[in-house]
């Protein structure tokens, strides 16, 4: 598969938490939103990290999507920790001309 992204928000609702495994490993559950193409809203997911240092702090990410074939079926991976953090497209109203003196 060639270079696809998806595109996945964290927001500032977005939560993340910690806890010890039934193993007795600890893990650490983030939240974070992916724009899927043919959906008209972010959907929600949940990515591991190894530890609370690893959530992502609140922006935009482009994170590679990755696929595979696993026991005849396809199978696609997102992990937001391998993406690279965008730019947010905020678009403001063009400021009005100023008025000339006296006008």
């Amino acid at each position: 598969m060639s270079n696809v992204t998806i595109k996945v928000s964290i927001t500032a609702s977005c939560t993340y938490r910690s806890g010890t495994s039934g193993a007795g490993k600890p893990y650490t559950m983030a939240e974070a939103y992916a724009h899927l193409p043919g959906c008209d809203f972010p959907q929600k997911f949940s990515y591991y990290c190894r530890s609370e240092q690893e959530v992502l702090p609140t922006g935009d990410y482009e994170v590679p999507l990755k696929g595979e074939v696993k026991d005849g079926r396809v199978v696609f991976d997102l992990d937001p920790r391998q993406g690279r953090r965008v730019s947010s497209e905020i678009r403001q109203a063009p400021a009005a001309a100023p008025k000339a003196a006296g006008a």
